[in-house]
């Protein structure tokens, strides 16, 4: 069978056998379409295509469009095929844990603004907040610096300005709603999801909130943080000496936030052009305050439901507590975006993600060349705390009976795809104590009532890399006050380069936590003595000063990139490869790098002779010392897990079929174990030869190229798989899927994968007759140009259009089918 006739036939089979349901005339596909400027003919033609306009980006050539699905070939032949790319899916991050205070527990609540917070800050200098521990902001609190003067942009899914969320009263400025078809319009709403709340705590919280002495958060305070919590008689007005005040503030309290809502309130959904949307308004309102446009509010009232927007406004920091995988990490347009915030004026900071402990599962944008991408360690005062909160009082000790600073386990790892380490610094990430929107508390009963206004939104404590990053981010606004002067790179800079790589006690190394902990005092006196760099590192290769970018120094193969950051494959002597894991400390990983080639049929990870350094009656109490394995298959920017579990005794992993690229293995000292501890791993592999291919050929992005299979009746099971160059081992990756219809013409395999390669469908009793077998060229880079600039040079499309050469193999009951004259 030829290809199909036909460009329009082609690509409407594309959309709509990719969405694997048959779309109905009126169904919309939302895309992101890469144009120059001006969009004028292109707006009217997609309109006149019955489709609708969401975004027309300023600072990147390109909109974002939904258009019926019979009508996208239509749209491919004005703009070609390859400027367009589905408008992915994205979700607000979930905490990787949490505790909700009870709203009976907090018996009052005082926001703390200018004099009651200085008031604050001087008469407890050092830590008096919980979640500013280590950080050194409290010293910068108390000499005066705040963020004042500061704005904040949080893209999340919208930061309160409620009277319920009295953490953040008077902080919120205003906001834009970048959410269609949400009921909740307000970027400042209680009703929206809490996250983007969450965050906008850790960046400028400051409130006191009153509880008595018996509540299990008090008394644990009282153990593990006693400058954290004030005796009531000690902090005026005075009140009854069984109560007890706990502050609430963040790094930097007195920066206000604009908030940017990317995430419906419902679903905690988004789509990746709404992201995109909101750093590219956010750097439009910085450019237009640089050039003097007036920054007085231009729609809105201020109020919770109806917040102020600005055409301009002096945005230095910008934080974003989301990610995703990325197919060309530094280089993608969330990615390259967070250069031209570096470049007009903006520090760019950015959570890493919660995917580890396995090493390169950090996501865009914290891939970004431009980001501060930050880790979260885990301290063991917060788990401390946090333990007692949920268990009762006394337990947390015994759940973390040691006492150094870890790298969160769920910490997502460097280094990026091109060899970039990555994350650049770790703030505290687990057990984070903030306050929400009404839509974090469970009961319907106590939802209504903080709807209502009759009770405040809930507190909590979060773990996540969500919320390290904004404590960076408030790092970032306390030097940006004090050196109003210095450059975007030079405030990102500062915290890099004086970060403290020796406050983890675990080991950790520069995957893991990057330059260190963060140090805002340090920072700060960098700063004002002029010796921080104001040159952007772009390569992983120790840091180059260089300002521009060579692509000359990536290579297209990722073994080759992580080679030159420093990380090396483990060799195999006849397909096996041991190891001695010797005296792990608590939370410390040992990271094992596998190149699973395209003949790897699987996998066997086993680890032995767990050896802890200490007697069973001095491991930690509840659960002994173990060892954590974390397998994940090749995908280089997330963690597609295959093995997580915690190992005390000998055990055997099977990972089947593992993608083709570099297989990653984390073991890791349990965080909670009392001791050191040691294992010998050992991985197996099998390889088989992976026969004459039943049908090979090259596709374009954009292209459909089918295959006819005979599927001869009475079969027991039909093995469809599809393999290609361009994998995980590769950089950028090319993502290609499998389409299968059946005889009778139904969809029986299209899921989309990531990039799984090889991808693969086994169908038991497959019905006789011919199987269409289709292979979509979904995202396919040129290997042999340059970056993805190529996409856009119109002029050369055709002679550049980069195609995939891919394998199809189809085997019914063990017998390999081949197709004559089936190369494409």
């Amino acid at each position: 069978m030829n290809k199909v006739g036909g460009r329009a036939l082609l690509l409407s089979l594309v959309w709509v056998l990719f969405a694997a349901v048959p779309a109905a005339a009126d169904e919309q596909e939302r895309l992101i379409v890469r144009a120059p400027k001006p969009y004028d003919s292109l707006v009217s033609a997609v309109r006149g295509l019955g489709g609708d306009i969401h975004h027309l980006y300023v600072n990147v050539d390109a909109l974002a469009v939904s258009i019926p699905s019979h009508r996208v070939a239509d749209l491919a032949t004005l703009v070609g095929p390859r400027r367009m790319t589905k408008d992915a899916t994205v979700h607000a991050p979930r905490p990787v844990e949490q505790v909700t205070i009870a709203a009976s527990e907090v018996e009052a609540v005082e926001a703390l603004h200018s004099e009651r917070l200085a008031q604050l800050v001087s008469s407890h200098p050092t830590n008096f907040n919980f979640n500013n521990r280590l950080t050194g902001a409290a010293t910068l609190h108390s000499q005066g610096v705040t963020g004042h003067g500061v704005v904040v942009a949080v893209i999340d899914t919208g930061t309160a300005n409620s009277p319920v969320v009295g953490a953040l009263s008077g902080t919120v400025v205003g906001g834009e709603n970048f959410v269609r078809d949400d009921p909740v319009t307000s970027a400042t709403s209680r009703r929206n999801h809490p996250h983007g709340t969450w965050v906008g705590s850790m960046i400028a919280a400051h409130a006191t909130f009153l509880f008595d002495n018996t509540s299990s958060l008090v008394r644990s305070l009282r153990i593990h943080a006693p400058d954290s919590v004030i005796a009531c008689t000690g902090f005026p007005p005075p009140c009854s000496a069984t109560r007890s005040i706990v502050p609430v503030i963040g790094t930097a309290p007195s920066a206000r936030i604009y908030a940017f809502k990317v995430f419906d309130s419902r679903t905690g959904a988004g789509r990746n052009s709404d992201i995109i949307a909101a750093m590219d308004r956010a750097i439009t309102l910085r450019r237009n305050y640089d050039r003097g446009v007036s920054s007085n509010p231009v729609a809105g009232n201020g109020s919770e439901e109806d917040p102020f927007v600005f055409d301009s406004l002096n945005i230095q920091i910008v934080n974003m507590s989301l990610g995703g995988g990325t197919f060309f990490a530094g280089r993608e347009l969330k990615d390259q975006l967070t250069v031209r915030m570096l470049e007009i004026g903006m520090t760019i900071v950015a959570s890493a993600g919660n995917s580890g402990p396995a090493a390169m599962t950090g996501g865009s944008p914290g891939t970004g060349i431009g980001t501060l991408t930050v880790g979260a360690a885990s301290s063991a005062v917060h788990q401390r705390v946090f333990r007692d909160v949920q268990f009762g009082v006394g337990n947390g000790a015994l759940f973390r009976p040691t006492g150094h600073v870890q790298t969160a386990p769920f910490s997502s790892r460097g280094p990026t795809a091109d060899g970039r380490i990555k994350p650049d610094v770790v703030a505290n990430g687990v057990a984070s104590f903030v306050q929400g929107t009404c839509l974090a508390l469970d009961l319907v009963s106590d939802r209504n009532a903080c709807l209502a206004g009759l009770i405040p939104a809930p507190l909590s404590f979060e773990a996540g890399t969500s919320f390290a990053s904004p404590t960076v981010a408030g790092a970032a606004a306390l030097l940006r006050e004090r050196a109003p002067a210095a450059s975007a790179v030079q405030i990102r800079n500062a915290l890099v380069e004086t970060a403290n790589p020796s406050l983890l006690g675990d080991g950790s190394g520069p995957i893991d936590q990057g330059a260190g902990f963060i140090d805002i005092p340090v920072a700060m006196a960098r700063l004002q003595a002029g010796r921080v760099s104001s040159h952007l590192a772009r390569t992983g290769r120790g840091g180059s000063d260089d300002d521009d970018f060579a692509e000359d120094d990536v290579s297209r193969m990722v073994e080759a990139n992580i080679r030159e950051a420093g990380f090396r494959p483990v060799s195999f002597r006849r397909d096996r490869f041991t190891s001695r894991v010797e005296g792990l400390r608590p939370g410390q990983v040992a990271h094992f790098f596998v190149d699973a080639d395209e003949r790897t049929d699987q996998l066997v990870v086993s680890l032995t002779n767990v050896t802890p350094e200490l007697p069973r009656s001095q491991q930690n109490v509840f659960f002994g010392d173990s060892v954590f394995l974390q397998v994940v298959d090749a995908l280089t920017s997330d963690a597609d897990t295959k093995v997580s579990a915690e190992v005390a005794g000998d055990s055997t992993f099977t990972i089947a079929n593992p993608q083709t690229g570099l297989v990653r293995v984390a073991v890791r000292g349990t965080s909670t174990n009392a001791g050191r501890i040691s294992a010998d791993l050992t991985i197996e592999r099998t390889r088989r030869s992976q026969g004459q291919a039943t049908a090979e050929g090259r596709v374009a992005e954009g292209e459909l190229v089918p295959f006819e299979i005979e599927v001869p009746a009475g079969s027991a099971q039909a093995v469809f798989e599809l393999s290609w160059n361009g994998n995980w081992s590769r950089y950028p990756t090319n993502g290609l899927d499998l389409i299968l219809i059946d005889p009778a013409g139904a969809v029986s395999f299209a899921e989309p994968t990531f990039a799984r390669s090889p991808q693969r469908a086994v169908i038991n009793n497959p019905a006789a007759g011919t199987w269409t077998a289709f292979v979509l060229g979904d995202v396919v880079f040129d290997h042999d140009a340059g970056d993805d600039e190529d996409r856009d040079d119109e002029d050369n499309h055709d002679a550049r259009s980069a195609k995939e050469r891919f394998e199809l193999r189809v085997t019914v009951d063990g017998n390999r089918l081949r197709m004559p004259g089936a190369d494409r």
